[in-house]
């Protein structure tokens, strides 16, 4: 058994509100990794991405080895974070990986692009990086939870599938 889950799935499918909400209530310690890596840098996940994709990429694979070495922790990951085999190599091995699946019309509708640097052309690229990520979340993921319902009701669902996944201290 694992003791550490980590939530992928794309920019806006809700990763970070429904990791706060299980994380609190199975007393894990929450990570947001872009928020991990901006404490690291002192510089915004934006200001990161000024500095080339690739540059933003090797911290993102940095901040996956350090918080794979912490126990008990939920993990809300950056959305290209399957983009390197290695990142998921070193969360897998330890980690419970939930794919947060959230239909691409619903994402269309929700997602505010403004600081999210990837998405600054618009819908247009949503729709190519869902295109470009789609089967890697479901290579990687443990398990996929789809968010296309109430959100108390997906909480209520991915709380159950880590409690019964999970190893706790």
């Amino acid at each position: 058994m694992k003791d550490k889950v980590v939530l992928i799935g794309m920019p806006g499918c809700g990763k970070s509100t429904i990791g706060e909400v299980i994380s609190n209530e199975l007393k894990l310690k929450f990570y947001d990794m872009d928020e991990y890596i901006e404490g690291m840098t002192s510089k915004t996940i934006p200001q990161l991405f000024e500095m080339g994709e690739t540059y933003f990429r090797d911290l993102e694979t940095l901040a996956c080895i350090e918080l794979s070495k912490k126990d008990n922790i939920l993990i809300s990951s950056g959305g290209g974070v399957i983009k390197r085999k290695e990142n998921m190599d070193v969360l897998k091995e330890k980690s419970y990986i939930v794919f947060i699946d959230r239909p691409l019309e619903e994402l269309l509708k929700d997602i505010d692009i403004s600081g999210r640097p990837l998405l600054k052309e618009g819908r247009d690229k949503l729709i190519k990086l869902y295109d470009e990520r789609y089967e890697l979340y479901k290579l990687y993921a443990d398990e996929i939870i789809r968010n296309d319902k109430e959100l108390e009701n997906v909480i209520s669902i991915a709380k159950e599938v880590i409690k019964l996944n999970l190893e706790l201290d």
